[in-house]
């Protein structure tokens, strides 16, 4: 109940943001109505912290730590988003992929050692396309607007839908139960790991013609790509390919 509370009280907030970061149906640029914050943030994220502190730390995560240390670090991170995204499937009535979260949880938590390693995705039925599923991408499911876009410092893009979803999210069991140090190290490890694997990706961005609004591009391509499970609308102008969809959030 009380999670079908917070859903209710944070829909009108949400629908009070509409289509703040839509495209502009006469100009057909996206609307930015706070871009000159954005492009602010986005130099201090982008030419300071990133390459002084982010990018060295994902090169480091890359180059030194064992493999097998990374990929079981990240197996147990992402293990512990499996029931979230099995309330979130049950929300949008799908059934079916609801109860994929839900078997992949037990079947790694029991036989995988906590998650350690990932014997759900070595079963055909247990593989995920687009992996966790957030309540902000359910909400997209439902056509709630994300709301306007914002470069926040240090933490990056974010719209009032996913991020106010990401809240949601660790009120389900078992975020929810966990302790404040282990939800930090939860999402330090994704961070991390999501940073070095767009390591790649930075030519991308510096061959831009204007970096910031690529970025935001991408970032709207990636939430439509989540909340269609990958399904994107063939009008949209692709600047990355699916599988870097997959990675920018």
């Amino acid at each position: 109940m009380a999670k079908l509370k917070q859903l209710i009280y944070m829909i009108p907030v949400l629908i009070l943001t509409a289509c703040s970061s839509s495209i502009d149906q006469e100009t057909g640029q996206r609307k930015d109505p706070l871009e000159g914050f954005n492009r602010a943030m986005w130099k201090v994220n982008y030419e300071y912290l990133d390459p002084y502190v982010l990018e060295p730390v994902a090169k480091g995560w890359r180059d030194y730590v064992p493999s097998p240390v990374k990929t079981g670090l990240v197996n147990v991170a992402n293990n512990l988003d499996e029931p979230a995204s099995f309330v979130n499937r049950l929300l949008e009535g799908e059934g079916k992929k609801a109860m994929v979260h839900f078997t992949r949880f037990w079947f790694n938590t029991i036989f995988g050692l906590g998650g350690l390693i990932d014997f759900a995705s070595m079963t055909n039925d247990l593989k995920l396309d687009n992996g966790r599923r957030t309540f902000g991408d359910t909400l997209g499911s439902y056509d709630v607007p994300t709301g306007p876009y914002v470069m926040l410092p240090a933490y990056g893009p974010a719209t009032p839908r996913q991020d106010l979803g990401g809240i949601v999210d660790t009120t389900y069991p078992v975020l929810s139960l966990l302790a404040t140090p282990w939800s930090i190290a939860k999402f330090t490890v994704q961070g991390v790991n999501k940073r070095a694997e767009l390591l790649g990706q930075d030519a991308l961005l510096k061959q831009s013609q204007d970096p910031y609004a690529t970025f935001r591009e991408a970032y709207f391509q990636n939430l439509e790509f989540k909340v269609k499970d990958g399904k994107t609308s063939n009008s949209t102008k692709e600047t990355l390919s699916q599988e870097e969809l997959k990675n920018i959030d």
